[in-house]
Protein backbone atom coordinates (compact mmCIF):
# COMPACT_ATOMS: atom_id res chain seq x y z
CA UNK A 1 0.00 0.00 0.00
CA UNK A 2 2.84 2.42 0.64
CA UNK A 3 3.75 2.40 -3.19
CA UNK A 4 -0.21 3.47 -3.89
CA UNK A 5 -0.82 6.11 -1.15
CA UNK A 6 1.22 9.03 0.23
CA UNK A 7 -0.44 9.05 3.64
CA UNK A 8 -2.68 6.23 5.14
CA UNK A 9 -4.87 5.42 8.00
CA UNK A 10 -6.65 2.23 9.33
CA UNK A 11 -8.60 1.79 12.63
CA UNK A 12 -9.83 -1.45 13.07
CA UNK A 13 -10.09 -3.88 16.50
CA UNK A 14 -9.33 -6.44 13.61
CA UNK A 15 -5.37 -6.45 13.04
CA UNK A 16 -6.35 -2.66 11.31
CA UNK A 17 -8.01 -5.03 8.44
CA UNK A 18 -11.21 -4.03 7.08
CA UNK A 19 -12.78 -6.06 4.38
CA UNK A 20 -15.46 -4.19 2.59
CA UNK A 21 -17.91 -5.23 -0.32
CA UNK A 22 -18.08 -2.39 -3.10
CA UNK A 23 -19.65 -1.80 -6.53
CA UNK A 24 -16.42 -2.75 -9.32
CA UNK A 25 -18.53 -0.66 -12.13
CA UNK A 26 -19.00 2.53 -9.87
CA UNK A 27 -15.48 2.24 -8.63
CA UNK A 28 -13.81 2.51 -11.51
CA UNK A 29 -16.37 4.86 -13.15
CA UNK A 30 -15.13 7.76 -9.87
CA UNK A 31 -11.46 7.02 -10.76
CA UNK A 32 -12.05 7.85 -14.45
CA UNK A 33 -13.81 10.74 -13.21
CA UNK A 34 -10.83 11.36 -10.98
CA UNK A 35 -7.95 11.03 -14.35
CA UNK A 36 -10.14 13.03 -16.47
CA UNK A 37 -9.90 15.99 -13.61
CA UNK A 38 -5.97 15.72 -13.62
CA UNK A 39 -5.90 16.50 -10.10
CA UNK A 40 -3.00 15.90 -8.48
CA UNK A 41 -4.37 14.06 -5.23
CA UNK A 42 -7.21 11.61 -4.61
CA UNK A 43 -8.63 11.09 -0.87
CA UNK A 44 -10.25 7.79 -0.07
CA UNK A 45 -12.48 7.78 3.46
CA UNK A 46 -14.73 4.67 4.64
CA UNK A 47 -17.30 6.07 6.98
CA UNK A 48 -20.77 4.44 8.31
CA UNK A 49 -24.25 5.64 7.75
CA UNK A 50 -26.57 7.44 9.53
CA UNK A 51 -29.79 4.87 9.36
CA UNK A 52 -32.28 7.87 8.22
CA UNK A 53 -34.61 8.44 5.38
CA UNK A 54 -33.28 7.01 2.16
CA UNK A 55 -30.27 5.49 3.91
CA UNK A 56 -32.22 3.28 5.76
CA UNK A 57 -33.03 0.93 2.30
CA UNK A 58 -29.45 0.87 1.96
CA UNK A 59 -28.90 -0.21 5.47
CA UNK A 60 -31.61 -3.27 4.99
CA UNK A 61 -29.88 -4.22 2.03
CA UNK A 62 -26.29 -4.64 3.74
CA UNK A 63 -24.90 -1.39 2.68
CA UNK A 64 -24.16 -0.27 5.67
CA UNK A 65 -20.94 1.78 4.84
CA UNK A 66 -19.89 4.45 2.52
CA UNK A 67 -16.74 4.88 0.25
CA UNK A 68 -15.92 8.60 0.18
CA UNK A 69 -13.69 9.71 -2.98
CA UNK A 70 -12.98 13.08 -2.96
CA UNK A 71 -10.72 15.18 -5.19
CA UNK A 72 -9.89 19.07 -6.55
CA UNK A 73 -9.07 21.07 -9.27
CA UNK A 74 -8.79 24.47 -10.99
CA UNK A 75 -11.41 25.29 -13.73
CA UNK A 76 -10.53 27.37 -17.27
CA UNK A 77 -11.38 30.18 -15.05
CA UNK A 78 -8.77 29.51 -11.83
CA UNK A 79 -11.42 28.77 -10.35
CA UNK A 80 -10.71 25.65 -7.43
CA UNK A 81 -13.91 23.29 -7.94
CA UNK A 82 -14.61 20.21 -5.39
CA UNK A 83 -15.50 16.95 -6.35
CA UNK A 84 -16.82 14.27 -3.70
CA UNK A 85 -18.38 10.99 -4.86
CA UNK A 86 -20.14 8.23 -2.44
CA UNK A 87 -20.32 4.71 -2.91
CA UNK A 88 -22.29 2.25 -0.91
CA UNK A 89 -19.97 -0.52 0.64
CA UNK A 90 -21.18 -3.34 2.68
CA UNK A 91 -18.50 -3.51 5.69
CA UNK A 92 -17.77 -7.61 5.72
CA UNK A 93 -17.36 -9.03 9.41
CA UNK A 94 -13.79 -11.29 10.26
CA UNK A 95 -15.84 -14.44 10.06
CA UNK A 96 -17.37 -14.10 6.44
CA UNK A 97 -16.64 -16.74 3.63
CA UNK A 98 -14.75 -13.91 1.40
CA UNK A 99 -12.33 -13.60 4.20
CA UNK A 100 -10.92 -16.91 4.25
CA UNK A 101 -10.47 -17.23 0.17
CA UNK A 102 -7.53 -17.69 -0.89
CA UNK A 103 -5.42 -17.37 -4.17
CA UNK A 104 -5.54 -20.32 -6.17
CA UNK A 105 -2.07 -21.89 -6.90
CA UNK A 106 -0.35 -24.23 -9.76
CA UNK A 107 1.16 -27.18 -8.86
CA UNK A 108 3.07 -26.42 -11.87
CA UNK A 109 3.51 -24.37 -15.26
CA UNK A 110 4.31 -25.82 -18.71
CA UNK A 111 4.70 -22.98 -21.00
CA UNK A 112 4.20 -19.51 -20.66
CA UNK A 113 4.27 -16.09 -22.95
CA UNK A 114 4.36 -12.63 -23.01
CA UNK A 115 0.91 -11.86 -24.82
CA UNK A 116 1.44 -9.08 -27.43
CA UNK A 117 -0.70 -5.45 -26.92
CA UNK A 118 -2.86 -6.48 -29.52
CA UNK A 119 -3.81 -9.68 -28.39
CA UNK A 120 -7.05 -8.04 -27.12
CA UNK A 121 -8.39 -8.13 -30.74
CA UNK A 122 -9.01 -12.31 -30.40
CA UNK A 123 -11.79 -11.42 -28.37
CA UNK A 124 -13.57 -9.57 -30.59
CA UNK A 125 -13.16 -12.46 -33.06
CA UNK A 126 -14.26 -15.28 -30.45
CA UNK A 127 -17.51 -12.83 -29.96
CA UNK A 128 -18.73 -13.70 -33.21
CA UNK A 129 -19.17 -17.26 -32.67
CA UNK A 130 -20.84 -19.97 -30.04
CA UNK A 131 -23.13 -17.98 -27.74
CA UNK A 132 -24.63 -20.51 -25.67
CA UNK A 133 -23.80 -20.21 -21.57
CA UNK A 134 -21.73 -23.67 -21.68
CA UNK A 135 -19.46 -23.35 -24.30
CA UNK A 136 -16.37 -24.57 -24.54
CA UNK A 137 -12.71 -22.92 -26.36
CA UNK A 138 -9.66 -25.38 -26.47
CA UNK A 139 -7.03 -23.46 -25.97
CA UNK A 140 -4.02 -24.76 -27.69
CA UNK A 141 -0.10 -23.67 -27.33
CA UNK A 142 3.20 -25.06 -28.57
CA UNK A 143 6.57 -23.93 -28.85
CA UNK A 144 7.51 -25.49 -31.90
CA UNK A 145 7.73 -23.79 -35.72
CA UNK A 146 8.06 -20.35 -33.90
CA UNK A 147 6.01 -20.79 -31.62
CA UNK A 148 1.73 -21.53 -32.12
CA UNK A 149 -0.87 -19.82 -29.55
CA UNK A 150 -4.48 -21.13 -31.11
CA UNK A 151 -8.43 -21.61 -30.05
CA UNK A 152 -11.07 -24.21 -31.08
CA UNK A 153 -14.42 -23.98 -30.93
CA UNK A 154 -16.19 -26.90 -32.19
CA UNK A 155 -19.54 -28.16 -32.00
CA UNK A 156 -19.54 -32.59 -32.72
CA UNK A 157 -21.45 -33.05 -35.76
CA UNK A 158 -21.88 -28.73 -37.29
CA UNK A 159 -18.25 -27.24 -37.39
CA UNK A 160 -14.86 -27.02 -35.63
CA UNK A 161 -13.26 -23.39 -36.03
CA UNK A 162 -9.21 -22.61 -35.07
CA UNK A 163 -8.44 -19.15 -34.78
CA UNK A 164 -4.50 -18.61 -34.62
CA UNK A 165 -2.15 -15.92 -33.66
CA UNK A 166 0.12 -15.77 -36.74
CA UNK A 167 3.00 -14.00 -35.61
CA UNK A 168 6.02 -15.37 -34.11
CA UNK A 169 5.66 -15.81 -30.08
CA UNK A 170 8.02 -16.27 -27.50
CA UNK A 171 7.01 -18.97 -25.73
CA UNK A 172 8.89 -20.75 -23.17
CA UNK A 173 9.05 -23.93 -20.61
CA UNK A 174 9.65 -22.54 -17.33
CA UNK A 175 13.35 -24.32 -16.07
CA UNK A 176 12.87 -24.37 -12.34
CA UNK A 177 9.64 -23.12 -10.25
CA UNK A 178 8.21 -19.75 -11.29
CA UNK A 179 7.90 -17.35 -8.34
CA UNK A 180 5.77 -14.40 -8.44
CA UNK A 181 8.05 -11.74 -7.48
CA UNK A 182 10.48 -12.62 -10.33
CA UNK A 183 7.99 -13.44 -12.91
CA UNK A 184 7.87 -10.46 -15.44
CA UNK A 185 11.57 -10.32 -15.28
CA UNK A 186 11.67 -13.63 -15.96
CA UNK A 187 9.21 -13.62 -19.32
CA UNK A 188 11.29 -10.32 -20.55
CA UNK A 189 14.58 -12.04 -20.33
CA UNK A 190 15.48 -13.98 -23.29
CA UNK A 191 16.65 -17.61 -21.45
CA UNK A 192 19.62 -19.33 -23.61
CA UNK A 193 18.89 -22.66 -23.40
CA UNK A 194 15.50 -22.72 -24.58
CA UNK A 195 16.73 -21.58 -28.25
CA UNK A 196 16.66 -25.40 -29.53
CA UNK A 197 13.22 -26.47 -29.91
CA UNK A 198 12.80 -29.59 -31.57
CA UNK A 199 9.84 -29.34 -34.27
CA UNK A 200 9.26 -33.03 -34.35
CA UNK A 201 8.74 -33.42 -30.86
CA UNK A 202 4.95 -33.32 -29.92
CA UNK A 203 5.63 -33.09 -26.33
CA UNK A 204 6.15 -29.56 -26.59
CA UNK A 205 2.13 -28.79 -27.67
CA UNK A 206 -0.07 -28.13 -24.92
CA UNK A 207 -3.51 -27.31 -24.50
CA UNK A 208 -6.62 -26.59 -22.20
CA UNK A 209 -9.72 -26.74 -22.79
CA UNK A 210 -12.26 -24.09 -20.45
CA UNK A 211 -15.89 -22.57 -20.70
CA UNK A 212 -15.72 -19.86 -23.27
CA UNK A 213 -17.66 -17.48 -21.02
CA UNK A 214 -14.71 -17.05 -18.76
CA UNK A 215 -12.19 -16.75 -21.26
CA UNK A 216 -13.87 -14.22 -22.45
CA UNK A 217 -14.41 -12.22 -18.89
CA UNK A 218 -10.78 -11.27 -19.21
CA UNK A 219 -11.36 -9.45 -22.06
CA UNK A 220 -11.23 -6.06 -20.02
CA UNK A 221 -8.38 -7.30 -18.14
CA UNK A 222 -6.15 -7.86 -21.11
CA UNK A 223 -7.51 -4.58 -22.96
CA UNK A 224 -6.24 -2.19 -19.48
CA UNK A 225 -3.53 -3.35 -18.72
CA UNK A 226 0.02 -2.73 -20.33
CA UNK A 227 1.79 -6.23 -19.60
CA UNK A 228 0.33 -9.76 -19.55
CA UNK A 229 1.31 -12.76 -19.34
CA UNK A 230 -0.41 -16.37 -19.90
CA UNK A 231 0.58 -19.36 -18.35
CA UNK A 232 -0.76 -22.85 -18.93
CA UNK A 233 -0.55 -26.14 -16.81
CA UNK A 234 -1.62 -28.81 -19.67
CA UNK A 235 -4.99 -30.05 -18.96
CA UNK A 236 -5.38 -28.21 -15.07
CA UNK A 237 -5.56 -24.42 -15.35
CA UNK A 238 -4.38 -21.33 -17.13
CA UNK A 239 -3.54 -17.89 -15.44
CA UNK A 240 -3.72 -14.37 -17.11
CA UNK A 241 -1.12 -12.53 -14.88
CA UNK A 242 -1.69 -8.74 -15.88
CA UNK A 243 0.41 -5.95 -14.77
CA UNK A 244 -2.09 -2.73 -15.20
CA UNK A 245 1.40 -0.15 -15.69
CA UNK A 246 4.72 -1.30 -16.57
CA UNK A 247 5.54 -1.49 -13.35
CA UNK A 248 4.12 -4.34 -10.80
CA UNK A 249 2.73 -1.37 -8.39
CA UNK A 250 -0.78 -3.27 -9.65
CA UNK A 251 -1.50 -6.45 -11.27
CA UNK A 252 -4.40 -8.53 -11.52
CA UNK A 253 -4.23 -12.46 -11.67
CA UNK A 254 -7.41 -14.22 -13.36
CA UNK A 255 -7.18 -17.74 -12.73
CA UNK A 256 -9.83 -20.00 -14.91
CA UNK A 257 -9.97 -24.01 -14.45
CA UNK A 258 -10.14 -26.50 -16.99
CA UNK A 259 -12.55 -27.84 -18.02
CA UNK A 260 -12.33 -32.05 -18.29
CA UNK A 261 -13.11 -33.42 -21.37
CA UNK A 262 -15.74 -36.05 -19.61
CA UNK A 263 -17.41 -32.81 -17.75
CA UNK A 264 -18.19 -31.49 -20.97
CA UNK A 265 -20.87 -34.38 -22.14
CA UNK A 266 -22.46 -34.53 -18.61
CA UNK A 267 -23.20 -30.93 -18.56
Amino acid sequence: MDSIFVQKEIQSVNDNIISIEVSADMLMQTLKHFEKANSDQLNIRLQKKDVTGAESANKENGRNATLALYYSHMSAGSSNINHTFKIPVKILKHNHNSVYLKEPELDSVDLYMNLPNAFVSTYKRLDKYKKNANDHVTIKVSRRRGGFLGFVLEEQGKFKITLSWNEALDIRKPSHEIQTDSLIQTAFTRAPDQDDVDDNDESEDKEITVKLKDWKMASRIVASCKTVIFLLAHNEACVLHCLLEESDDVEVIYYINGVKIRDQYDE
